[in-house]
């Protein structure tokens, strides 16, 4: 879905190192907290691995700081169950592919 949004500082772009399941693994990932209007909130909208390019996308994303931008996010919802038999619920929103210059 199409969004726009307001990244309001660069401290709202950060990046963290995520264990992939199963292989136990790391990988970095990067996360925005991204302010919307009507009704007004703030989210926080993760930024998988592909996209990060370790750190790359954080740099791209710092252009639109404190500019109202159309972001292309989605809405996942997952569920499955752990290698301990848990059931685990995974909730939220992801960056679908970084904004173009132009979409200010």
């Amino acid at each position: 879905m199409k969004l726009e949004g307001l990244i309001l500082d660069e401290s709202d772009i950060t990046q963290q190192t995520k264990t992939i399941r199963g292989t136990g693994e790391s990988q970095l990932v990067g996360s925005i907290n991204l302010i919307t209007t009507a009704p007004t909130d703030t989210i926080k909208v993760s930024i998988p691995a592909e996209l990060w390019a370790n750190g790359k996308a954080g740099e791209e994303l710092k252009r639109f700081v404190g500019t109202r931008t159309i972001f292309n996010i989605e809405y996942r919802d997952m569920a499955f169950g752990n290698e301990k038999g848990q059931h685990v619920s995974i909730n939220g929103f992801q960056l679908h592919s970084l904004p173009a210059v132009n979409a200010k």
